[in-house]
């Protein structure tokens, strides 16, 4: 081959196998690379393709020998319709000559306050934000600005709430405050940022409520972007802990929230899906409890309420149910003080009971229904919750998009709001009375974009392609 005529001293296989014989299209692999006992230069590696084209790359997680890389990993992106291909890794002992820099993944200035990194990752414009812990859902770490470029469309209308929070069960009435995002400012940590492949952890803290089983958590989320790809990942990992949700157990078991605001009359999404079809219950019975609770409190309070009361009661308006759901759990923030510790605890005591009944010894629980394609607006509350899946997706049936989600392991039961009375729209990895159902140390794939056939693009993301390092043949200069 004309580059083994370029002075290249080594050349290594690198076997890509397609699962299942799906068709990719811009899928990110990531490939484990071992020279021990080799001269390979920092700077001396081209990636050429199965139709000898070259294969932009980056490096990541290297180990060095002064310039030479023991051990690395390269991240680049793959569109292949065969169930086998080869590329091809050519290294040297010195660097190559100046090429031109190759334009990929863009850092843009971010228009938050608290905003950490502005991508341009060339298939979306994001902004991964620290937040503010106002208590606000306008100040919730994550992702707060979230446009696919083509539709040129925010998800996040106005930033006001965030994709990747996770909550349950650290926001339930019993623990006595709304949930992390909403309370934490995270640590932002670059790991690895390049024209490929962009890696950041958040770092933070659970604040303390009134469950001492939940106290002093600690948590890290790993994100990862990728040039030109529809793909992104998170990882959650949370200090291990064991507390009761609605009097059942729950250990190491966490909510993970996507939120998605578009105002009033109108929602991002129009309908939910699982893979090969949706067994779900409708109705949020635990909505009802909550909401009929706070309606009894605001309706006996006088001028003896305190000031924290008086302000949330002017907060929400006439109709809790028009306002965002992290209202509902204000009111039992220790945080937000609107409610003390005692008072709080004398809601818990009737709200638990009642809610275990009305939603786990009713006819509701025997009432699992079944649809390809759920119009999740028209169910009461606007909520569903469906069973045991781990590829889902939600889509807008007038524009074609859709949101595909992949998580690592089987979630018992999701939270699905889509309520057009607010403009909200939520995936949650959360059951009936927010009992949580993700377990830690999970991974979760998300695309989004218009797709032929969600499901094939979640089938990929469950088995990606499965790349390895073949063996190296020592070239000769010249051969």
């Amino acid at each position: 081959m004309e580059k083994e005529k370029q002075g290249f001293k080594y050349k290594f296989q690198i076997m890509l196998n397609n699962p299942d014989h799906l068709t990719r299209r811009n899928e990110p692999v990531i490939t484990k690379l071992n020279f021990s006992g080799l001269e390979v230069h920092k700077d001396g590696l081209e990636l050429y393709d199965n139709n000898d084209q070259k294969v932009p790359f980056q490096i990541i997680d290297p180990v060095f020998e002064g310039d030479y890389i023991q051990e690395a990993s390269i991240v680049y992106v793959v569109s292949m319709d065969q169930l086998v291909v080869s590329y091809w890794l050519y290294a040297n002992d010195k660097p190559l000559l100046p090429q031109a820099e190759y334009v990929g993944i863009r850092k843009l200035e971010p228009v938050q306050a608290d905003g950490f990194r502005r991508l341009d990752t060339g298939h979306y414009i994001l902004e991964l934000c620290s937040g503010t812990a106002d208590g606000t859902s306008y100040g919730k770490w994550g992702i707060r600005y979230f446009e696919a470029k083509e539709e040129k469309k925010n998800l996040i209308k106005d930033y006001s709430n965030a994709i990747g929070g996770f909550y349950g069960p650290f926001f339930t009435p019993k623990n006595g405050l709304i949930n992390p995002p909403e309370h934490t400012k995270v640590e932002c940590v670059a790991e690895e940022e390049g024209p490929i492949y962009c890696r950041y952890r958040m770092n933070g803290t659970v604040p303390d409520g009134l469950d001492e089983n939940l106290k002093g958590k600690k948590f890290s989320i790993t994100w990862e972007f990728f040039h030109n790809s529809p793909w992104f990942r998170r990882k959650y990992d949370v200090d291990d802990f064991s507390t009761t949700v609605d009097g059942i157990p729950v250990v190491n078991k966490i909510t993970v929230g996507d939120e998605f605001e578009s105002g009033k009359g109108d929602r991002v999404f129009t309908s939910f899906a699982s893979y090969g079809g949706t067994y779900y219950r409708e109705g949020d019975l635990y909505a009802n409890i909550l909401s009929a609770g706070v309606h009894r409190l605001l309706e006996h309070a006088d001028e003896h309420a305190s000031d924290n009361l008086k302000k949330y009661k002017e907060s929400i308006g006439d109709d809790i149910n028009k306002v965002s759901w992290d209202f509902f759990w204000r009111l039992f923030c220790v945080q937000e003080g609107i409610l003390d510790a005692d008072e709080i605890r004398a809601h818990i005591s009737e709200i638990i009971p009642e809610s275990h009944r009305q939603v786990h010894l009713s006819e509701r629980n025997e009432q699992v229904l079944y649809d390809k394609f759920v119009d999740v607006n028209g169910a009461p509350e606007q909520t569903i919750f469906p069973m045991s899946a781990n590829k889902t997706a939600e889509l807008n049936e007038q524009t074609g998009y859709a949101m595909v989600w992949y998580t690592s392991e089987v979630v018992s039961r999701y939270q699905i709001v889509q309520r057009n009375d607010s403009g909200w729209v939520n995936w949650g990895t959360n059951g009936e009375n927010e009992h949580p159902e993700l377990p830690t140390g999970s991974t979760i794939y998300s695309a989004y974009g218009k797709f032929d056939d969600w499901e094939k693009q979640a089938d990929a993301m469950e088995k990606n392609i499965d790349s390895k390092q073949g063996l190296v043949q020592i070239l000769t200069s010249g051969e």
